[in-house]
């Protein structure tokens, strides 16, 4: 537990003296509408940036009281793996590619199961070399709902194309990846408008030699790439 003085609070709050030097304050990928502020040598955040990385806090007279986030209270809850975040519309870069969710829209049922959602993305390559996703350690692709469940990535044997593809330097792929709800009879209305799509990379995977050869690594210990789907950048 942390208890700040009133001064700090006056600046946690984001209330910059004139004579403070500000600074734009970037949350995640996130761009925050208020500034971090230089005072007298020390950097001080809004409170919410705090919010946002899962600090707890009371405000109570002139005191405010931080705790330490449980895994719990942390965002995502606590089996939660650290991701790259942003909003559709948004470029996320992990070193190797870059990835825009484009656009969500419902698809009908099919292939054995129910209706679902088609999430159209755009994938660069930020190497130097060709490569393709499955070389360079994809996981888990998830579409997450808002009640925390995830839809299957229905179609993975027919979207081997996309998977396989050896995409040029800075060239990209656009693609719809389609998820769906269990049970063909599943009304459409019953699946809710998803909330995340999670990509996971895993850094270990990356083996194949041209890879080696071309030192192909990620640039960030956060490989996983996560994209809000209820926002719009």
């Amino acid at each position: 537990m942390l208890t700040l003085r009133p001064l700090l609070i006056f600046l946690a709050l984001g209330l910059a003296p004139a004579s403070a030097q500000t600074y734009t304050l970037v949350v995640g990928v996130q761009t925050s509408p208020l500034p971090a502020v230089t005072m007298q040598g020390q950097t001080y955040v809004p409170l919410s940036a705090l919010k946002a990385l899962g600090v707890p806090y009371t405000l109570s007279g002139r005191t405010l009281t931080l705790e330490a986030p449980s895994p719990a209270t942390a965002p995502g809850g606590a089996n939660a793996r650290p991701a790259l975040e942003g909003c559709v519309g948004q470029t996320l870069f992990n070193g190797i590619w870059r990835l825009t969710v484009q656009r969500v829209d419902p698809i009908p049922a099919g292939e054995g199961l129910g209706p679902g959602w088609g999430v159209t993305v755009e994938l660069r390559n930020g190497t130097a070399t060709t490569t393709a996703l499955l070389d360079t350690g994809l996981g888990a692709v998830d579409l997450v709902l808002p009640d925390g469940n995830t839809l299957v990535f229905a179609e993975r044997s027919a979207e081997e194309p996309f998977l396989y593809k050896k995409v040029l330097q800075a060239g990209g792929v656009t693609y719809q990846l389609k998820f769906r709800s269990q049970g063909p009879q599943t009304p459409a209305s019953s699946v809710p408008a998803p909330a995340k799509l999670i990509m996971q990379f895993d850094p270990a995977r990356l083996t194949a030699g041209y890879l080696k050869a071309a030192k192909v690594a990620y640039t960030t210990p956060t490989t996983t790439l996560r994209v809000d789907l209820t926002c719009r950048k």
